[in-house]
């Protein structure tokens, strides 16, 4: 936490989170990277046409590189491994001597085992969608062209641990003992899954999963006061559903103890103050920008003001970075920030872990 607080104060960047190709094979209402003008039907998003070439994404990985990046996080648009060029991006980053880490549905060709095997000694990690461990309700959750996606997301979680993703070298951390693991569930909480959550982090805790366990993100459809009709894309029933499950801040809080006591009682482990409960706390702000596919550069992936266009051999980073006007840290401002337009209330632990290490 201190050395991303440390790069924010001196100007430096320690990850970058960025897309690749804005295709995929899902069509997701609540996907927070859909925008307005997508190509999105029934059965899959299509690439845009105004995506930044390969070349440029190489151009903004040594750009990225030379700010101090040790991380690039993967988070959309579409389903990075779907990307053309998704393995010679993994070559870049390993080339750069940099992680790299892929938010992923986990439905891909990529996942099965004979295609899996190749990325067993490169530095990546996968993070999957886990918002239910019933198939049939996950499969509820999605929409595209996918019949059986819960099915192959859970051959894919079986693959990487065979493969031995999930079990890495032992390191000392504040004083701990702690195994390293390559893949994470990303963990969607709702009001409609909520009660499940308890178990998913512990089906996370057994199989050496890193648990990510959040509500909605306050970008894109997920924005839920659709003030200025962004979104008109989504149908009316559709805005609605999201809103309906939405969790509130003292709803959260309340799952936050409850994981607390399980990793306590069950597992061991101490009182985590983080804002991925039990888990880490948020890098996608201090010491962090967010790039996405067309070249907008934001300050991370739950702001929406966009600081310009990125292009190579402009300089573009280091002058957002000196540029940026939003408060940031390691907690998540934006969710206070989202909850308050709701006039939700934020139980005070909840707003301290929310604006933990906040600067601006």
């Amino acid at each position: 936490m201190r050395e991303y607080i440390e790069a924010h104060r001196q100007g430096n960047l320690l990850k970058l989170v960025t897309h690749l190709s804005n295709t995929c094979n899902l069509s997701c209402p609540g996907c927070f990277v859909n925008r307005p003008d997508d190509d999105v039907n029934e059965k899959r998003k299509a690439r845009r046409h105004d995506e930044m070439s390969f070349e440029d994404q190489k151009a903004l990985l040594q750009e990225a590189k030379q700010m101090g990046v040790k991380t690039i996080d993967i988070v959309g648009a579409g389903e990075p491994t779907l990307d053309p060029h998704f393995e010679q991006f993994v070559d870049e980053v390993e080339k750069l001597e940099m992680d790299l880490v892929v938010f992923t549905h986990g439905a891909t060709k990529t996942f099965q085992r004979e295609n899996l095997v190749k990325y067993k000694n490169k530095p990546i990690s996968f993070f999957i969608k886990l918002w239910s461990l019933d198939q049939n309700k996950m499969n509820q959750y999605v929409r595209g062209a996918l019949r059986n996606y819960a099915q192959m997301r859970d051959e894919a979680i079986q693959n990487l641990e065979e493969l031995g993703f999930m079990q890495g070298k032992t390191v000392n951390i504040d004083g701990k003992d702690r195994q390293i693991t390559r893949v994470g569930a990303d963990v969607l909480v709702m009001k409609s899954n909520i009660d499940e959550i308890p178990d998913i982090f512990r089906f996370c805790r057994r199989k050496g999963i890193m648990p990510i366990i959040k509500t909605y993100i306050p970008q894109g459809p997920t924005k839920l006061d659709h003030q200025n009709e962004s979104f008109a894309g989504l149908s009316v029933e559709e805005q609605e559903k999201l809103k309906a499950d939405a969790v509130t801040p003292a709803e959260f809080d309340g799952l936050r103890k409850q994981i607390e006591k399980i990793d306590e009682e069950e597992f061991g482990n101490e009182r985590l103050e983080v804002f991925y409960p039990q888990g880490v706390f948020c890098t996608q702000s201090a010491g962090s920008l967010y790039i996405t596919i067309n070249g907008d550069i934001l300050s991370c992936v739950g702001t929406g003001h966009i600081y310009g266009k990125y292009q190579p051999e402009t300089k573009a980073l280091s002058e957002t970075v000196r540029d940026r006007i939003e408060k940031v840290g390691v907690g998540c401002i934006p969710r206070i920030e989202e909850a308050e337009r709701l006039n939700n209330e934020i139980p005070e632990r909840e707003r301290k872990i929310l604006e933990m290490g906040s600067e601006d």
